[in-house]
């Protein structure tokens, strides 16, 4: 939270990818079958972190916070994906990842411009905002449309084909990861 803008988008759209593509690239490939009889207890630990950042996310009243809840809450999606190794999931999880690293990145960029003109991130002080700022009130909109998966944005894809993976491997982690998309919807608007 503390970081400037530039460290924040930079955090968002590269580094937190570089673990999980070392996952995909190297770890599962190498260590297939302890990755394979490991899968339960890494699906569990991926929901967990998202229902566990999800609701920090809720609590918060800082714009940055919530946007950095969220990333943790994608990313523990898109280890529940890769952990699927189903052909969707992986894919879903390499589509995530992509479309986070772009949204996220927005998302702070534009929490970046109120705070240097208004030097406030809390959510409070921007009621209204459509009335003196209306074009870019609607670009900060369809960027929280996508950070939330809505139809028609980049993530939507990607977390219909995750979803798609989880579920052919285990139906109660699909459930369980299905409803947990309710959250981003809950914390976003």
């Amino acid at each position: 939270m503390e970081a400037p803008t530039g460290g924040s988008i930079i955090l968002a759209g590269l580094l937190l990818k570089v673990g999980t593509y070392g996952m995909l690239r190297f770890m599962i490939p190498m260590l297939n079958s302890s990755v394979y009889n490991l899968r339960p207890i890494t699906m569990t630990v991926g929901l967990v972190s998202i229902f566990y950042a999800s609701l920090c996310a809720l609590r918060q009243t800082d714009m940055k916070k919530i946007i950095a809840y969220s990333s943790v809450a994608h990313m523990g999606l898109v280890i529940m994906g890769l952990f699927s190794m189903s052909m969707n999931g992986c894919v879903g999880s390499i589509f995530i990842m992509f479309s986070h690293g772009i949204v996220a990145g927005a998302l702070f960029y534009s929490i970046g411009i109120l705070y240097n003109r208004y030097h406030s991130r809390y959510v409070f002080s921007y009621s209204g905002m459509g009335n003196f700022m209306p074009i870019y009130f609607t670009l900060f909109f369809v960027f929280i449309l996508a950070n939330i998966s809505f139809p028609g944005t980049s993530a939507f894809a990607g977390e219909l084909m995750l979803l798609v993976g989880i579920f052919h491997v285990d139906y109660v982690m699909g459930v369980m990861a299905t409803f947990s998309i309710i959250f981003p919807t809950l914390y976003s608007m």
